[in-house]
């Protein structure tokens, strides 16, 4: 098998909300488990909530309960920014986020599951392995991507 065929291969894990109102499974690539690395941006949103992101391509997260996301509680920052940051009404645990974002005259668009709410222990995912990166979103500058120490107003 080659590495390129190595890094293709996905593993499945499971991930849930603190009370198991939203549980889901996700597809990790090997290449994402080899280098476990989340993301951790310093705007107000990200900041407040904790959210330690992936993206990941929206048809690797499968959602078991409940049957959808407009199911589960929908914040929206800013009604200008099409950006859906899914809760449990519950627990009050942010589970996932999607939408689009204007970069450079483009639309991009994501979905990225918060890692912390992936199940531990788990055989072949251990969060303690995990890297973090910064963006520093408070000031849009997206482009520059730290790897050892947080934006100013983040944390590690």
């Amino acid at each position: 098998m080659s590495s390129t065929e190595q890094e293709d291969i996905k593993r499945t894990f499971h991930g849930s909300c603190h009370c198991k109102f939203i549980t889901y499974t996700v597809a990790l690539p090997q290449s994402l488990l080899d280098n476990p690395r989340g993301g951790r941006c310093n705007c107000t949103i990200c900041l407040k909530q904790g959210f330690t992101e992936i993206r990941l391509p929206r048809s690797d997260f499968h959602l078991i309960s409940p049957s959808s996301l407009s199911e589960c509680k929908d914040y929206r920052m800013n009604p200008e920014h099409n950006v859906h940051k899914y809760f449990c009404g519950t627990c009050g645990i942010h589970v996932a986020a999607e939408g689009s974002f204007e970069w450079k005259g483009e639309t991009v668009e994501f979905f990225q599951i918060n890692v912390v709410t992936l199940e531990q222990p788990q055989e072949g995912l251990d969060l303690s392995q995990w890297k973090m990166c910064y963006s520093d979103g408070r000031h849009n500058n997206f482009e520059n991507i730290r790897d050892d120490v947080p934006w100013p107003g983040g944390v590690l």
